[in-house]
């Protein structure tokens, strides 16, 4: 039988708390991203209001670890909300339990997820669709990786060998920073976002505060088991694309990339990308996460991928009934949105943004 108890991991996570989560993670190969951190989980709760930590124990030691976001009415969802790709139970592979009891520990309603590892066994019954995220798998080396992506029939890393070649002799010669401290290049990448959500008809997540908050946190973030990393492409003095993600012992995470539009023939994003998998191997990193969402280059580069699922684990009264009424009420007007910004008249508000 299971207990849990509930922490609020902005006051600090309590060191033998922080111990037992680490070795936990460190148990299960599902959980290796830096998303199952303790440090992450601290940074978001540090940043905004509703996350809570529920240290679950068995036989009286601690057996898993549950980090989640409380909303209104006692539902819950990921910490981080949409900035999360990966979510749910930090405990060793063959822990079991059941998710229903586990959220009547925590005084939960309700748990919404849209990444938890399909390797996660006791939410499989709570699965409604499952998906990939794509990783570049780098266990046996970069040329390794570039010789099975070659005999798989892509030309990606070739044609940016050649995009290479150009942009030094056009624009100057290439230099690569694996991570700068340097909050007003953060700064920088922040602002490219920015333009590039706002060209494309998107919310600007960065103008939120806890999301501001949160990036800044993580890239100030550097220790052994979690940092933050800012990595940069320079062409001569120009900074041409910056990426902003975060790692663990093993995996980094691949979360926010830009780059300068003036460069943007160059292909420079993919170019960094490929820059950091060349430097994986020296700071002990052998996964490099793309992370949730569809994209051609991901389609070429990826040599592997991570099952993921989204579903509700849910229990029964007059909570979980309304609010199968109110969600598809909820979530109306960002379908309508999405499907505006895919016609002619949304192609045209863009083209307006785009002239202002």
């Amino acid at each position: 039988m299971i207990s849990a108890r509930i922490i609020n991991p902005a006051d600090g996570i309590p060191g033998e708390i922080r111990d037992a989560w680490i070795c936990l993670q460190q148990s299960n190969p599902a959980l290796k991203s830096p998303y199952f951190s303790p440090e992450y989980t601290r940074i978001v709760a540090e940043a905004g209001e509703g996350v809570e930590v529920a240290i679950v124990e068995e036989a009286g030691r601690i057996a898993a670890i549950f980090p989640f976001e409380r909303r209104r009415w006692n539902l819950a969802g990921p910490v981080g909300s949409f900035l999360s790709d990966y979510h749910g139970v930090i405990s060793d592979p063959d822990f079991a339990f059941d998710p229903r009891e586990l959220l009547k520990q925590c005084g939960l309603a309700a748990w919404d997820f849209n990444h938890i590892p399909t390797a996660c066994a006791p939410f499989a019954p709570f699965h409604r669709e499952q998906h990939r995220s794509p990783i570049i798998d780098l266990a046996g080396g970069y040329e390794a990786y570039v010789k099975e992506r070659r005999e798989a029939g892509t030309e990606q890393i070739k044609k940016n060998a050649n995009l290479e070649r150009r942009l030094e002799r056009e624009i100057g010669p290439l230099r690569y920073v694996v991570h700068s401290p340097d909050k007003a290049l953060l700064h920088q990448l922040l602002a490219w976002k920015t333009a590039q959500f706002r060209h494309n008809g998107w919310r600007d997540i960065f103008s939120i505060p806890w999301v501001h908050q949160i990036a800044e946190g993580i890239h100030a973030a550097q220790t052994p088991g979690f940092s933050g990393m800012l990595s940069l492409l320079y062409a001569g003095d120009h900074l041409v694309a910056a990426h902003f993600g975060m790692r663990s012992e093993r995996v980094w995470h691949y979360w926010f990339p830009s780059y300068d539009p003036a460069f943007s023939k160059y292909s420079v994003g993919v170019m960094l990308l490929l820059k950091m998998a060349e430097s994986a191997a020296a700071l002990g990193i052998n996964v490099i996460d793309l992370g949730c969402g569809e994209h051609s280059y991901k389609d070429r580069l990826m040599n592997g991928s991570v099952a993921t699922a989204r579903g509700t684990v849910e229990l029964p009264g007059f909570t979980a009934a309304t609010r199968r009424v109110i969600m598809p009420v909820q979530k109306l007007p960002f379908k309508l949105r999405s499907w505006a910004s895919k016609t002619p008249l949304g192609a045209f508000v863009r083209s307006l943004k785009t002239n202002n």
